[in-house]
């Protein structure tokens, strides 16, 4: 019988799996049990919401026609916005994958959601407040082109998507998790 093939890297979490006698996966590796006081339920609900304001918030940039978010636009406004969209993808992603998995997560889902979500928020809020700043330069250099309102609805939904980056940062900050070589629990594998 062939040795079991060591993966290290980016695949390493492979190696916390065996196929039983029936041929079915097992996992064999750390389970990481949600600890907080406030129930994961409520938990769980706040990361969504506050998740979904950030996306809300991105989409809702990009679809309003001002000045500063249309052709004329300058590189100061629209790469920062660019990278903030990054940013808010890679957290949503995190977020929603941590949603998923529930009270119990796998420590290879552990460590791409509850361990990288911090960073991505952390990107996400540079780049909003860099994009705020960005508008408001374009505004004070080249106007409000007739769409004063429009203007600052983008300038208020950047602040937006910072202010709830912070809070979801902050949720995330307040969460623990236990940690150890636990076995699954039955039913889950």
């Amino acid at each position: 019988m062939a040795e079991k093939k060591k993966h290290k890297g980016r695949r390493e979490y492979l190696n916390d799996f065996y196929r039983d006698v029936s041929g079915e996966y097992q996992y064999t590796g750390t389970i990481r049990r949600y600890q907080s006081e406030l129930s994961w339920h409520d938990a769980a609900l706040r990361i969504g919401v506050l998740a979904g304001i950030i996306a809300t918030a991105m989409i809702a940039v990009g679809l309003i026609p001002a000045p500063s978010m249309t052709g004329m636009g300058s590189f100061y406004v629209i790469l920062p916005y660019i990278l903030e969209l990054v940013g808010v993808f890679l957290s949503v992603w995190a977020a929603i994958r941590l949603i998923a998995g529930g009270e119990e997560l796998r420590n290879y889902v552990y460590e791409a959601t509850v361990g990288k979500i911090r960073g991505r928020l952390t990107m996400t809020a540079i780049f909003a407040i860099s994009s705020l700043i960005g508008n408001v330069v374009f505004l004070i250099i080249k106007g409000f082109d007739g769409k004063v309102f429009l203007s600052l609805a983008v300038i208020l939904l950047h602040g937006v998507s910072l202010a709830a980056s912070l809070l979801l940062m902050r949720h995330m900050s307040s969460l623990r998790w236990s940690g150890g070589a636990e076995e699954p629990s039955e039913g889950k594998s």
